[in-house]
């Protein structure tokens, strides 16, 4: 189930964006604020899977909404819904980290193309892993490391445990994650987000990960060392 919001001080702009949210979602449960402190209220004691928030409103705009929210430790993914006039307050909005922007008026392409980016990210979130105990579920941000183990298996390093054995091809795992993983070897790739210090001048060419408050290090091949001291320059600017 997919818990939405929608806010926007027009009732039948909320009316037409819930249905089609409906059309495209319908396993979502939708929810609508007529102002941005109402949007507020309601956050309080609820949590949202998805904003769609409307820039111009009366007395707190959408993107001094999203900043707020953002002040309170929430980071819900959200679209913007924008007159084609008002462009510079969407390139302000996706600065905030939203999905993207939506231009008036509102139509089926539109939706669509906003569903499917939104839902392509909420699968990116998790991964899951085939166990011998069945499957296990889990945030791809946790995702330390994977390395090949034989045929058809793999091992995980996730922030909090390894596991010896999990069904799949690195090929497979790495097709699924997202832009900030890396391959460092023909038979391994990492959480660039996770390297705590690495050394690529000296013939060891490591790098090193926490899993369980222990230190691994982790053998980069000739091969991958500019492509990882590039990745890591962007990643780390």
């Amino acid at each position: 189930m997919h818990h939405i919001l929608i806010v926007d001080d027009e009732r039948p702009a909320r009316d037409l964006l819930a249905g089609l949210i409906a059309f495209y979602i319908p396993d979502s449960k939708v929810s609508q604020a007529e102002s941005a402190y109402k949007a507020l209220e309601m956050m309080q004691t609820e949590n949202y899977d998805l904003l769609f928030v409307d820039i111009s409103m009366p007395g707190m705009t959408g993107l001094d909404l999203l900043e707020e929210i953002h002040k309170r430790g929430k980071k819900p993914p959200a679209f913007i819904i924008t007159a084609h006039q008002q462009y510079e307050y969407a390139v302000k909005g996706l600065r905030l980290g939203i999905l993207d922007y939506i231009e008036k008026p509102l139509h089926k392409e539109k939706m669509r193309e906003a569903v499917r980016l939104y839902l392509n990210k909420k699968n990116k979130d998790t991964i899951d892993l085939k166990i011998y105990a069945g499957v296990r579920r889990v945030p791809t941000g946790s995702v330390i490391a994977i390395e090949a183990t034989g045929r058809g298996k793999v091992k995980v390093y996730t922030t909090d445990s390894v596991l010896p054995e999990v069904t799949g091809s690195l090929a497979q795992f790495y097709g699924s994650l997202p832009a900030n993983f890396c391959y460092i070897r023909r038979d391994c790739i990492i959480n660039l987000h996770e390297i705590v210090h690495y050394n690529l001048k000296s013939q060891a060419r490591e790098v090193f990960v926490v899993c369980q408050g222990k230190e691994y290090p982790f053998v980069v091949s000739r091969k991958n060392v500019k492509e990882l001291f590039t990745r890591l320059d962007y990643e780390n600017p």
